[in-house]
């Protein structure tokens, strides 16, 4: 483990910008993500920022995940 990985998480908000037809879906989408973390932390996985990043910069480096990806965005 090393350092970075030895220090204590902490809980930071995070804030950008979305496309949204309305601040109801954006409100949507938050407590989507909000989920998301919580059901992963419940079942012991930690959806850190670091992970978090590294994975959605290598979405399309799996051809079935890219694939069902562009799919929602169609």
């Amino acid at each position: 483990m090393n350092e970075q990985e030895k220090k204590e998480i902490k809980v930071f908000p995070i804030n950008f910008e979305v496309y949204a037809r309305s601040e109801k879906e954006v409100e949507e989408l938050r407590m989507a993500i909000v989920a998301f973390i919580g059901l992963h932390a419940r079942q012991g996985r930690a959806v850190d920022a670091a992970r978090l990043a590294k994975a959605i910069a290598n979405w399309d480096n799996n051809p079935i995940v890219k694939s069902r990806i562009i799919d929602y965005f169609k």
